[in-house]
């Protein structure tokens, strides 16, 4: 099957001179035609051949050069050329030109160095295989045929720029909008999973205390609908591309949080305060690390530090949970996305068992952003 390109600027579009100048160029063999019945047949054949030629190479010429149609009838055009040059007639040396002009259609640019001045000194031959001695009718027709050659090779090369250009911007939209996609995804997924983990921990109080002490399960519950409404404003602001977490809520969220699930939760802070991007990633840090020791640790208690350490800041969260879980499962994904978040700021996240526990690291230039 033919390979045409069918983007921006191409196909007929991009070789639209090609269309327009052939039956300009070939007006004077038309209207040129003598000689016996042969000769007129052999004539009109060959402006046939010349127009279907050069229509093809116009409709199947272009990037990404993958056809061979163009190359094949670029070479019949050219053989139709030279023979309609030995027919001895001025009227002829147009088709010259039209050869010079559909170069560029079927040939890539780095073709064009050699293949523009070639049909130039084989236009210039016939110019004088037809009228001996006359220079100036030969350096006349050289100059129009590398013309004719040069200008059709800027206007596709302008042409096929801007289609890449068209493409490129295309592109990038797309991964924008991939890239856009991916943040809002990871985004959700950190500003939700504690939320909800803290839901279903009360949801699970509530009826465990419904039976044997009410006020307290109506206490879980009222937390529940608190947490809820929170949540509502999260997801709004996050939505609306408002959300912006501080390392402060973030801990004493992630304190509320855990102590709600009975673990006993500390946290230690010393050195600078960071700020700008670096409070905001260090903030998604503690909001997915506490969330997973909520989910996954089943720890009693949990030290988060926050300190400085040789030009970096770091925090760290450890429990004395069940370590890292035997399967990895798509819970953890978001220390994929924490990373990324990282990495995006020149900062590391590491994790591992420590001391039976669990122990998340992460670190990042005191001027991150």
């Amino acid at each position: 099957m033919t390979a045409v390109w069918r983007g921006p600027g191409c196909g007929w579009q991009r070789n639209a001179s090609v269309l327009v100048w052939t039956p300009v160029l070939l007006l004077g063999p038309i209207l040129d035609l003598h000689g016996s019945a042969g000769d007129i047949v052999f004539q009109v054949a060959m402006i046939v051949v010349i127009a279907v030629s050069a229509g093809t190479v116009a409709l199947t010429g272009g990037p990404p050069w993958r056809s061979d149609t163009p190359y094949v009838a670029l070479s019949t055009l050219a053989a139709a050329t030279f023979a309609g040059a030995t027919h001895g007639s001025s009227q002829w040396l147009p088709t010259w030109i039209l050869l010079a002009n559909a170069l560029a259609a079927a040939l890539p640019r780095r073709h064009l160095l050699f293949a523009v001045p070639l049909t130039t000194l084989a236009a210039m031959w016939a110019a004088w295989d037809v009228e001996p001695h006359q220079w100036s009718r030969v350096w006349a027709q050289g100059f129009v045929v590398l013309l004719a050659g040069l200008a059709n090779a800027a206007f596709t090369a302008l042409l096929d720029t801007v289609a890449e250009l068209r493409r490129t911007r295309q592109e990038l939209a797309r991964v924008a909008v991939a890239e856009e996609r991916q943040r809002f995804s990871r985004d959700l997924h950190d500003l939700l999973g504690q939320t909800l983990s803290v839901m279903v921990v009360k949801a699970e109080a509530v009826r465990r205390l419904a039976a044997r002490d009410p006020d307290a399960a109506a206490a879980h519950a009222a937390d529940i609908e608190q947490i809820g409404r929170r949540a509502l404003v999260d997801v709004r602001q996050a939505v609306d591309a408002m959300r912006a977490p501080s390392l402060d809520d973030e801990l004493d969220g992630a304190v509320r949080a855990l102590d709600s699930a009975g673990i006993a939760t500390t946290v230690d802070r010393v050195g600078m305060v960071p700020s700008g991007p670096a409070d905001e990633v260090l903030a998604w840090v503690v909001r997915e690390g506490a969330t997973n020791v909520l989910r996954h640790s089943g720890a009693s208690s949990c030290r988060i530090e926050v300190t400085d350490q040789e030009g970096r800041i770091a925090v760290v969260i450890s429990d004395d949970g069940i370590g890292a879980p035997r399967a990895w499962t798509a819970r953890l994904g978001g220390l994929d996305g924490l990373r990324d978040r990282l990495m995006a700021v020149g900062g590391e996240l590491t994790w591992e068992p420590d001391s039976g526990g669990f122990r998340l690291v992460a670190t990042l230039p005191e001027g991150a952003g």
